[in-house]
C-alpha cells in the first residue's frame, strides 16, 4: 500500500510475492521461533504458521501448488511429527531495492513517519527497527544511515 500513499511513494518500494501455510502439528509442541531455510511459528493451540517463499516475478496475492510444495518440501526438512495443513495464504511483501528497512521522517511533513520495507525478514527486524524508530522520534537519536529514508531524498519530487 505504500507506493500508493502519496506522501512516501517516491521511495522505491518494489513487491516479492511471498505463501505460507497455517498447519496443526499437535506433536511438534514448540513454544519458541524456528528459523532454517523457513520459519514455523508457533500461533497456540497446535497451530503454526509456516513460511515463507519468495518469488519477484508473480505478482499476484494468490497461493500457487509451486510454492506450496516448496514449502512442504522444506517442512519436512525440519519437522518429523504429523500435521495437517489449514490454511495456504500468499501476499506481496514490501521489498526495497537496496535490501535495506525504510525508516525515518518525510522530507517535508515533519510530523509523518515511516517503517516499512522489511522484505523475508521482517519477523526478525520489525521489533528492533521500531524501537529505532521509536527512539528517532522521542529521543532525537539518529538513525543508521543504512536505514534512514534520507537516503533516498534527491527522489523526493
Amino acid at each position: 500500500g505504500m507506493v500508493k500513499n502519496p506522501y512516501f511513494n517516491y521511495l522505491p518500494l518494489n513487491g516479492s510475492k511471498g505463501e505460507l501455510l497455517i498447519i496443526k502439528a499437535p506433536d511438534l509442541k514448540v513454544d519458541e521461533i524456528i528459523k532454517a531455510s523457513i520459519f514455523i511459528i508457533p500461533l497456540g493451540d497446535d497451530l503454526y504458521k509456516v513460511g515463507a517463499t519468495y518469488c519477484n516475478k508473480d505478482k499476484t496475492q494468490h497461493p500457487s501448488e509451486t510454492g506450496k510444495q516448496e514449502l512442504l518440501k522444506k517442512l519436512k526438512q525440519i519437522i518429523n511429527c504429523n500435521y495437517s495443513i489449514l490454511d495456504h495464504k500468499a501476499g506481496i511483501r514490501p521489498t526495497v531495492t537496496d535490501r535495506k528497512p525504510l525508516l525515518g521522517r518525510h522530507p517535508i511533513y515533519k510530523n509523518l513517519y515511516l517503517l516499512n520495507g522489511f522484505g523475508s525478514r521482517g519477523v526478525m527486524l520489525a521489533p528492533t527497527m521500531a524501537k529505532q524508530l521509536i527512539n528517532f522520534i522521542e529521543r532525537n537519536e539518529s538513525l543508521p544511515v543504512a536505514i534512514d529514508i534520507s537516503r533516498y531524498k534527491k527522489h523526493y519530487r
